[in-house]
This record gives C-alpha cells, sequence and structure tokens, in this order.
C-alpha cells in the first residue's frame, strides 16, 4: 500500500491534481491468501455446467439459482452475504437495478446491471413460476426448499458451486478449489483490465468502483486491484504509450562501460 502511495506521490510531480492518499489510512500489513482471478472464459464453463445440474426435492431451482449465483458474484461483484440476502423485490425489471440493504458498514446501494443479467433474472423468476414456487417480494432470490424455505446458507452456496470448479478443472495454483470470495476480486480485475483496453482514465474510474463494490473510498478497493497477467500487459502498454518516449536507450558506448 505504501508503493501505492509513493507512485501517486511521483505522479503528482506532473500531476497536480492526483490525490495522495494518506499512508496513515491503509490497513496494517498481513499476509493474504492469494485470490484465484476467474476469466470470462472460465465463467462461461462454469454456466454451462450449472445448466445440467440435477434438480432436488429441497432444491428444484438448483440449476437456475446457481447459475444465477455465478453471473451476479461474477459481474457485480457483489459480497457474498449480500447476494444471499437479496429479495425479489429488490430487482427492479424496469430500471435494471439491484437493491442491496445495509450490508457491510450500514450502507445501502443500487446496482445497475445490464439486459444480459436482467435475463438471467427473468430466466429464474420464470422457472419458479412454472413451478408455482414462491415469488413475492420478500421471497429470498437465492430460494431453496430446504428447512421450510428461504435463501441458500453461505455452506449451501459452496456446495454447490464447488463439484462445478471440479467439473471444470478449476484450481489455484496449489491445486486448490477457489473460494466464493474470488468472484469479487475477479470482478475488481476485470473491471480494470475492460478500462485499460477501452483506453479510459483508470485513475478517475476508481471512485466509482469502490462505489459499486460498496467502498467508502478507492484506498478500501486497492485491495481487491492485483496486478496480474494481462493486466500487466495492459497497463505496461498504456504506460509505453504515454511515456515511452522519456525513456531512451542508453548510448552502445555507455553501456559497454557498464
Amino acid at each position: 500500500m505504501l508503493e501505492v502511495a509513493s507512485f501517486c506521490r511521483y505522479r503528482r510531480r506532473t500531476e497536480p491534481q492526483c490525490f495522495v492518499p494518506d499512508p496513515k489510512s491503509f490497513p496494517a500489513y498481513h499476509q493474504r491468501l492469494q485470490p484465484y482471478i476467474f476469466s470470462e472464459s472460465e465463467v462461461a464453463k462454469l454456466l454451462r455446467a450449472a445448466s445440467g445440474l440435477p434438480r432436488y426435492p429441497a432444491s428444484p431451482l438448483r440449476p437456475e439459482i446457481i447459475r444465477l449465483a455465478i453471473v451476479l458474484l461474477f459481474t457485480t461483484g457483489i459480497r457474498r452475504g449480500e447476494l444471499l440476502a437479496l429479495k425479489l423485490g429488490d430487482y427492479n425489471r424496469r430500471e435494471l437495478t439491484l437493491h442491496v440493504r445495509e450490508t457491510k458498514f450500514y450502507k445501502s446501494r443500487l446496482l445497475p446491471i445490464n439486459s444480459s443479467i436482467a435475463e438471467e433474472m427473468e430466466k429464474c423468476l420464470r422457472a419458479r413460476s412454472q413451478r408455482r414456487l414462491p415469488v413475492s417480494p420478500d421471497a429470498a432470490l437465492m430460494w431453496n426448499a430446504a428447512w421450510g424455505g428461504g435463501a441458500y446458507s453461505g455452506v449451501g452456496l459452496r456446495h454447490g458451486l464447488q463439484p462445478l470448479f471440479q467439473k471444470c478443472g478449476i484450481v489455484t495454483s496449489k491445486g486448490k478449489l477457489p473460494r466464493i470470495h474470488d468472484f469479487r476480486h475477479s470482478f475488481a480485475v476485470n473491471t480494470l483490465l475492460r478500462w485499460y483496453r477501452a483506453g479510459v482514465d483508470v485513475e478517475a474510474k476508481l471512485p466509482l468502483l469502490a462505489t459499486y463494490l460498496g467502498h467508502g473510498s478507492a484506498v478500501s478497493t486497492h485491495y481487491y486491484l492485483h496486478f496480474i497477467e494481462p493486466l500487466r500487459t495492459a497497463a505496461g502498454e498504456r504506460f509505453a504509450n504515454h511515456y515511452g518516449e522519456l525513456v531512451s536507450p542508453l548510448p552502445h558506448t555507455a553501456r559497454r562501460r557498464g
């Protein structure tokens, strides 16, 4: 985190308006787990596998619910607890938004979603209606028939996703299965990658990403921004395009003396 502050101070030399975070505002350093960053192709494989999941009496909507969970986790970066707390009434099909209510830090926020995500929502709602399952506004979005009906538990969702990771051969560098929370990291990294490829001002957009993730500031969002391939390549190309002419190779004689 101190490296981030140092880099911002460097940028301020040529960009006076550059934001420089207070190092004291960063959380204390601690060794953290390396998250698994899902690619779009891997998520597509997971969605195909989810569509083929069997149904059970206690989970008659299993294919639709697990598929929708993957879509929302990957495309919105929503926290697991936020996902499981969603009600059908939190989905606004006219405005294409999800209302995430009073979660971490007691904040609520509206998440805009695109038409593809909305179509996944509608598929799930049609499956519920066809089976005459609860469709009232206060019914859980991640509905499960177990224990009298209600939302999936965190354990239940993990048990629904892990077989898909195994089936699709998605494991970490240490041979372990990814965590649900890794979808949130993946959302942040893939968002940054899209911005770099689109040529937008990434620094200016970071506060938007922080708001979407439910963070109080961009400082908290840096926890999710992992400098991995192909993000490293995209950032390097951006730097080369803007500042490459400032870096010139040493004369041949100078290199030989060194």
